[in-house]
């Protein structure tokens, strides 16, 4: 039965609409809408029964309480339904609207054009036997022929022509008039009653009273019926009598002879009309009864129960005014007596009456017109009688909201009495009725809210609506920003509205019968999802299927024993399925929250009645939300409600969303159950026959990613273009435009530095494929392969067993067959009991389009799956290399340091391919992992450790020219041939090991390629050309270099001129070290005296010896001796480069001895530009760094700079080679290391920026050797100074001379005033000397006694306060005469 729920409930008088059979269905709906047209009727077009204002008796006054012209302004509220059963039979006598008052039976005459209308007319009297509590009956007979004779008393026939609204009129208010003529024989009944009992729930057993006699006696409740109970006239109602209506002065007008009179104008052919009974009510008879208990207070309560069931059938009728007095008097008697189960009903009555009074404009007991307002504050007026001109001050115009402010109290107040029911009796509240109450003011409110608030709109829409209407229905299941600003306009709250709702949980609501519980916990849910609490309504959708669940499985039994019709069946659940997809959605387990495996496309394809075969791709759009365990109760429900109803889809849908998605709060054994059961159920729905067996339902994506796996790297492909020159020069322009100063900036963009991984035609390739089981239990794959797009390509299948909970790598192989763009789709993969299945690669994000036109949302999302997908590029089949044999041993050589060694490579074309490109490069440990350099170094520190790194290469070849362009080599080595290469291996201190890389390739192939592309574009095309594939071997090379000889303790040492060489002298020396040959001896020591013989040479023009002596010492730390060749090259810019220049000094080291070379070097000398560059650096990349050392003097910055440069600049000069003759082995002996420079050996090593050059061998004086000279005492001599400058710039000096005699004990004497006359200062400003020049300065002396003398002197510079000294004095020696 349906509930009550409109706050106006208790106004309308139901009237049940049955079809006489024959009759379509659609022929039947549209005749009763037709009816319900007419559901309003006005009292004032109600037919009075005239024949009761004749006899004015009693019965005819008792009557004429429910005359229609009474109240002519008031309306009768007709609720018209089809269907009706006796759920709630115990409460029709305590809520009369609940009860059938009218029977309307519906023909269709066309059916019966052969057939007697009499015959139907019988068929609708049989069937008012199952509705005993009509009081009025009638037949309507629609659209009949003309050959129909209206000939059947009691059935009225309805043509289809003319005003046809004006004759239904006329018949439903006729049919209102004997409705109301029965609620006046109902009325008289109810007066008459003694005791009036309280609702009994269905189930209760109420307790018993003691009669005056003694005897116990059980009242027991009684359903309605239809037998004609007449009550006991001469009982006498308890209580005060009722009093008369404020109106009896128009009823008496109006009242006619007994009701009995208009019955007998009936004819017998009519259809029995049941007396109005109220089987609930009991009268006592017999002797006075001692009232005890409830039985003593329902005695007290009958008044005031009685005035509320008159009340309430005032308001049926329409009349409000006499409905408001007996509904006020009621409430008072309730308060009085404590009957608060009737106080709540009576207030509801009145809450009803007061809001028809406001749509009415009336007040009790004055009639006015219906004049529009003007204005919404007078919406809900208190008007006062149209001949009334003034206002009392008390009954001024209301608020529009005062209206509803007055009913939501009015419903604060009778729920609160509801509660206290239990509180004054034992019978329990009917807790339907309280259900009910909080649905009809929340519902009351909920209209207010979604209509943006109170106005004459909405009130006509809630008095003149059906029940069905007054909902406002949006477009969209969730309230959009829109309705939640109109609804702000209401001045309510969504919160104000739920918590009426929430109130029903004050009762016990699962005492409730079931279907009771079903129906108000569907309304709930209804109200909250209207209002937007979303969650909460799915929370009462999910209880209320809780509760449904026995009740399907009983049904569906009893369904499979009579053999139902599927369709019928089918179409029932489909509102079931409906709930639990609503329900899923507000949990977050919607269709666009999770993955389904294919499933709902499968459902969906079932529902439109087609099945397409689709491939399911894996959603990865998804927005997860909810809480775990309460998802996986509801799916869980869900399962059993579909298993109930037995929809094999859906168990499947949500049986593979429950293991899919929230597999990680499920037990192993669930898990297991629950794949188990997906195989069961589609099982099932194949034999019969409601899935396709070319879906798939296995939905997880047990695919994490497929990633190439590069080859080994014997069959690496490596790329390059042809044209490198104009690649590198485009890339320097690049870096030059980028403006960046930084080699290596760490904030600039971060390019993409993912090798490419190219595929060969025709040779296998491998994939890693990522494959997770998250379930607790194996899954074994009996059939995996890749699952490809582009070109032909041949997979090799294989198979294996996932552990649970577990991820594996697994490897794939497979052969591409042609060239061009290979697609990486997934995997297709056989799980062991589904079905074969494609899973897509999870990272590569692909949304699948779709051709099924019911997948309109995601035809906007979807793209290209091709262009998103992973490619990778198959180029043409490439030659193959092997190393065939090396001239090393076991991959190691053993090298002394410096000594070169030579390694032999045969490699073999073991491919289908020639090779006719082939270039090698190298790699050594001191490169791979080179010393780290520390920036705050000093710049010559760090030039020699990249010296060592990056400038001494331990292999080498014929290709790897400094001065050569060229790259690589070519030749020529078909298939099955093979070829040599000879590698250059030097023993480089701290070289453990190294590796050679031999790159080769086809290139004429790829020059063809390029040509080609030439020929087909234009010339001005700018593109990069064609692509060289290569590929590499790899040898690498363990190498242990030991140090055999070390150098050490340099020095250079001033050489003089002490002795005198003769011509023949310095020839013969040169021919003996001419003639020292390394390779020709067999133990040999240095020629020390005819290296200081060509030092003596006289043939410098100068007086000094341009000579200088390098010594240093060489040990020999191995247990072989060693053969040393020094060769030291004295050539200059101005001499030849004949072998003269050329000194070499040959020695034998035995084995742990240290010999000491001495090596004649003319002294070195640099310009100011070349030994102050800067000091170079072989990284070409070298980020430069600020350094955070305290700045260097430019006087130190210079001195550093200028030790640099000789020290280089004689390292150039001086070489040292050595030769084992035992075994035959050479190489060369780093002398760097080991030469460390200091101040006074690079003076000593350099030609100074000014000279001094001093003479005497003028007239009076005699040179006796270098610097030294001889006179006579008192003569006068004269000694020449010269000064030359070397330098690039002029110099202004001053000069000092300082004269000194020496004794042969040592002592030197400074004051020489007695014993020597020097002509002018001893110290005089020079002349500017020009770059390049000199200037002579001539001192006239004279000594006054014999002895020998020595002059020091030195020059300053007048600019730079720099000071030149001589390495030599001038000494004279002074003879007498």
């Amino acid at each position: 039965m349906d509930l009550a729920l409109d706050i106006t409930s208790a106004c309308r008088v139901r009237v049940l609409l049955v079809p006489v059979s024959p009759i379509k269905k659609s022929t039947f709906w549209h005749h009763v809408e037709l009816v319900r047209k007419f559901s309003l009727v006005r009292l004032g077009d109600v037919t009075p029964d005239l024949h009761k204002g004749a006899n004015a008796n009693s019965s005819a006054s008792c009557a004429a309480k429910f005359s229609s012209q009474v109240f002519q302004e008031g309306q009768m509220h007709f609720q018209f339904v089809t269907k009706y059963n006796r759920d709630h039979c115990h409460l029709e006598d305590f809520q009369p609207h609940r009860r059938i008052f009218g029977v309307i039976g519906i023909m269709d005459c066309q059916e019966w054009k052969d057939k007697d209308l009499s015959e139907g007319y019988k068929k609708f009297v049989d069937m008012l036997s199952q509705y005993p509590t009509a009081v009025a009956t009638r037949c309507f007979a629609f659209d009949p022929n003309e050959n129909q004779p209206d000939d059947t008393k009691g059935l009225i026939m309805i043509p289809n022509v003319g005003n046809m609204s004006f004759y239904m009129s006329t018949m439903i208010c006729d049919f209102a008039s004997e409705i109301l003529d029965q609620f006046a024989s109902i009325a008289e009944r109810i007066e008459s009653l003694k005791v009036l009992e309280s609702p009994i729930p269905a189930g209760y057993i109420p307790r018993s009273f003691d009669t005056s006699n003694g005897n116990s006696k059980m009242i027991q409740p009684q359903p309605s019926s239809s037998s004609p109970h007449q009550p006991n006239r001469n009982s006498q109602p308890v209580g005060p009598t009722p009093t008369s209506s404020i109106s009896s002065s128009f009823l008496k007008r109006a009242s006619t002879t007994a009701a009995n009179s208009r019955r007998s104008l009936a004819s017998a052919n009519s259809p029995p009309t049941p007396k109005p009974s109220l089987s609930r009510s009991t009268t006592f008879t017999g002797s006075p009864m001692t009232v005890a208990g409830d039985a003593g207070r329902t005695l007290q309560r009958t008044p005031g129960r009685i005035k509320k069931l008159l009340a309430d059938f005032y308001l049926l009728a329409g009349r409000l005014p006499d409905a408001v007095k007996h509904y006020h008097e009621a409430i008072a008697m309730a308060q009085n007596s404590y009957d608060y189960l009737w106080l709540a009903s009576a207030k509801e009555g009145l809450a009803c009456t007061n809001i028809l009074l406001a749509f009415l404009q009336a007040d009790t007991g004055h009639i006015v017109s219906r004049q529009a307002l003007t204005n919404e504050d007078d919406a809900v007026a208190d008007p006062t009688p149209s001949n009334t001109t003034t206002t009392p001050p008390n009954e001024e115009s209301k608020k529009p909201f005062t209206i509803v402010t007055e009913i939501t109290d009015m419903y604060e107040d009778l729920l609160q009495i509801y509660v206290k029911v239990n509180t004054t009796t034992s019978i329990p509240i009917p807790k339907l009725v309280f259900a009910e109450a909080c649905l009809k003011i929340s519902r009351f409110l909920m209209i207010i809210f979604l209509n943006g608030g109170w106005n004459d709109t909405l009130l006509t829409k809630i008095v003149q609506s059906s029940p069905s209407e007054s909902i406002l229905k949006r477009e969209g299941r969730f309230m959009s920003v829109s309705d939640l600003i109109k609804c702000k306009g209401s001045g309510l709250t969504r919160f104000s509205i739920a918590k009426w709702i929430t109130k029903i949980w004050i009762m016990d609501v699962d005492d409730m019968p079931m279907i009771d519980q079903i129906n108000v916990m569907t309304q709930m849910s209804s109200v909250l999802s209207t209002i937007g609490y979303h969650r909460k309504s799915a929370w009462f959708m999910y209880e209320t299927l809780n509760r449904m669940i026995p009740l399907l499985i009983q049904g569906r039994a009893a369904m499979a024993s009579s053999g139902p019709n599927k369709k019928e069946v089918g179409k029932g659940d489909d509102g079931i399925l409906e709930v639990l997809k609503r329900i899923c959605e507000v949990y977050g387990i919607g269709e666009s929250n999770v993955q389904d495996g294919g499933t709902l496309q499968m459902m969906q394809n079932k529902f439109n009645g087609h099945q397409e075969k689709t491939d399911h791709a894996v959603k990865t759009d998804i927005v997860g939300f909810g809480w775990a365990a309460l998802q996986i109760d509801i799916l869980r429900e869900c399962i059993v409600i579909s298993e109930a109803i037995q929809d094999h889809a859906s168990m499947l849908y949500y049986t593979t969303v429950l293991l899919k998605n929230l597999y990680q709060h499920i037990s192993k054994d669930e898990q297991i159950r629950l794949a188990s059961s997906i195989q069961r159920i589609v099982n099932i729905s194949k034999r019969s026959g409601q899935v396709d067996n070319n879906v798939n339902y296995w939905g997880f994506n047990i695919v994490k990613s497929i990633q190439p796996i590069p080859p080994i790297p014997r069959k690496a492909i490596y790329q390059h273009p042809l044209l490198i020159a104009k690649a590198l020069a485009a890339s320097k322009e690049g870096r030059a435009s980028s403006g960046d100063p930084f080699i290596y900036n760490p904030f600039a963009k971060k390019k993409d530095d993912k090798p490419q991984i190219n595929l060969i035609k025709d040779e296998v390739c491998e994939f890693k494929v990522v494959l997770t089981n998250p379930f607790g239990f194996d899954l074994e794959l009996s059939n995996v392969v890749l699952s490809t797009s582009g070109i032909e390509f041949s997979a090799i299948p294989t198979a294996i067993t996932i552990p649970a909970n577990e991820t594996l790598a697994l490897r794939l192989m497979g052969t591409p067959l042609e060239t061009g763009a290979l697609i990486i789709r997934g995997c297709i993969i056989k799980i062991t009991g589904f079905a074969e299945q494609e899973f897509l690669n999870e990272k590569q994000e692909v949304k699948k389009s779709d051709t099924s036109i019911h997948q309109k949302p995601l035809e906007k999302e979807t793209a290209d799956a091709t262009a998103q997908q992973e490619s990778l590029n198959v180029i043409e089949d490439q030659p193959l290399l092997k190393i065939r044999s090396t001239s090393l041993l076991h991959g190691a050589v053993m090298l002394f340091e410096g000594e070169i060694t030579h390694l032999s490579i045969q490699v073999e074309n073991i491919g289908n391919i020639p090779v006719d490109f082939l270039t090698l490069s190298f790699t050594d440990s001191t490169t791979i992992h080179p010393k780290p350099i520390n920036p705050e170094l000093p710049t010559e520190e760090q030039y020699e450790i990249e010296l060592y790194t990056k400038g001494t290469p331990v292999f080498s070849w014929e290709g790897s020219k400094a001065d050569s362009n060229q790259i690589g080599k070519k030749i020529n080595l078909p298939p099955g041939e093979h070829t040599e290469i000879i590698v250059n291996i030097y023993g480089k201190q701290g070289c453990t090991g190294g590796a050679i890389h031999v790159d080769y390739g086809y290139l004429d192939r790829a020059i063809k390629d390029q040509s080609e592309k030439l020929t087909e574009t234009s010339a001005a095309n700018d593109e990069l050309p064609a692509t060289l594939y290569t590929r590499q071997l790899y040898l690498p090379i363990m190498i242990t270099v030991y140090q055999n000889l070390e150098p050490l303790h340099w020095d250079v040492l001033y050489l003089r001129d002490n002795m005198s060489v003769t011509e023949t002298m310095v020839k013969e020396a040169q021919e003996k070290i001419a003639g020292q040959t390394i390779r020709q001896i067999e133990s040999a020591e240095q020629p020390v005296e005819q290296l200081l013989v060509i030092t003596q040479q006289a043939n410098d023009k100068d007086d000094k010896n341009p000579y200088c002596l390098l010594t240093l010492d060489v040990r020999n730390t191995w247990t072989t001796p060693f053969d040393i060749e020094f060769t030291v090259d004295n050539s200059s810019d101005k001499d030849d480069t004949s072998g003269n220049s050329l000194l070499k000094s040959v020695v034998t080291i035995q084995p742990a001895l240290t010999k000491r070379m001495v090596l004649p070097l003319k002294k070195l000398f640099l310009t100011s530009e070349e030994r102050l560059q800067p000091i170079p650096s072989f990284d070409l990349n070298k980020q430069f760094v600020v350094s955070q050392a305290p700045k260097m003097a430019p006087e130190q910055e210079r001195a550093r700079l200028q030790m640099f440069w000789y020290r280089e600049q004689l390292l150039s000069r001086v070489k040292a080679t050595w030769q084992c003759r035992s075994n035959g082995r050479g190489g060369i002996i780093n002398l760097r290391p080991s030469l460390r420079l200091t101040g006074l050996q690079l003076n000593v090593l350099k030609k100074q920026d000014i000279e001094f050059i001093v003479d005497m061998s003028k007239e009076g004086a005699e040179t006796t050797g270098h610097r030294q000279f001889r006179c006579r005492v008192n003569t006068f001599v004269h000694m020449n100074v010269t000064i030359a400058n070397r330098q690039v710039r002029p110099v202004k000096l001053i000069l000092r001379v300082q004269p000194v005699q020496s004794y042969n004990d040592g002592a030197k004497e400074y004051d020489l005033t007695e014993k020597l006359l020097m002509q002018g200062v001893s110290q005089l400003v020079l002349p500017e000397i020009p770059p390049n020049g000199e200037i002579t300065h001539e001192i006239p002396l004279c000594f006054l006694s014999r002895g020998k003398f020595e002059f020091l002197y030195h020059v300053e510079d007048v600019h730079t306060r720099e000071m030149y000294y001589d390495h030599d004095w001038a000494f004279v020696s002074v003879l007498d005469e």
